[in-house]
């Protein structure tokens, strides 16, 4: 579920602030999921500049809480690089702070996003258009042992441009579902071939918003990975 923040810079311009976090997930032996502090940062990263996007922002820094040690500080930059060099936004700056004081038996992680974007008019969802989820919910290992379930941000960024896309919002550890209701202000219970109770982990998958004319399109450009969302009073 969307955690943005939207504050006014100027006459023109909005401060759009994203964030996401990690915990006992990494290479300490009492974490809960066992991987390496780089993919740790990079998902981290990937959820808050997925956030940016979707609200229309233009991502300008990083900054990082780093919980686990200093040794994990270079691992988690270079995950952020990698998400950063996929989308040509290898100019933004990192910073951030390290734990040092205290040692903890578990890897944290705190990642934020700082972004801009020209104020623009949102338009409210009118019940005409059509929805879908772009990838699976993944959480834990799953993220690790199914990497073709989950949505690449080049993806996403593909989808933000296009005309007919009306909105998009990657899906949290809530479920799809619960995204969707909080989303759309609506309350229908919701029909799809994927599980919309199911945490959705580092946003591994996201909900779309689109003009029913263009569906098509939506289609041929998700392929195997866009899942029709219908409300069920819309169902035949």
């Amino acid at each position: 579920m969307s955690n943005v923040v939207v504050l006014p810079l100027s006459s023109d311009q909005e401060l759009v602030i994203t964030s996401d976090n990690s915990g006992a997930i990494g290479e300490k032996p009492h974490d809960a999921v066992s991987t390496s502090n780089a993919v740790v940062g990079r998902f981290a990263c990937r959820v808050a500049v997925m956030e940016c996007l979707a609200a229309g922002g233009d991502v300008q820094a990083v900054v990082m809480q780093n919980f686990t040690d200093d040794e994990a500080w270079l691992d988690y930059k270079h995950g952020v690089e990698q998400i950063l060099d996929e989308l040509e936004l290898d100019h933004i700056p990192i910073t951030g702070s390290t734990e040092s004081n205290f040692a903890s038996l578990q890897s944290g992680l705190g990642l934020t996003i700082i972004g801009t974007r020209t104020i623009v008019k949102t338009s409210d969802f009118l019940g005409e258009e059509g929805f879908a989820v772009i990838g699976k919910p993944l959480v834990g290992s799953e993220v690790l042992e199914q990497p073709d379930e989950v949505a690449p941000l080049w993806l996403f960024q593909r989808l933000c441009r296009l005309e007919s896309v009306k909105a998009l919002l990657p899906v949290g550890s809530k479920g799809v579902a619960a995204a969707w209701r909080s989303w759309t202000e609506r309350t229908n219970k919701l029909e799809c071939r994927i599980d919309l109770e199911k945490s959705a982990g580092p946003a591994t998958c996201f909900l779309i918003a689109y003009d029913n004319q263009n569906e098509a399109e939506i289609r041929e450009t998700a392929g195997s990975l866009f899942h029709k969302l219908i409300p069920i009073d819309e169902a035949e």
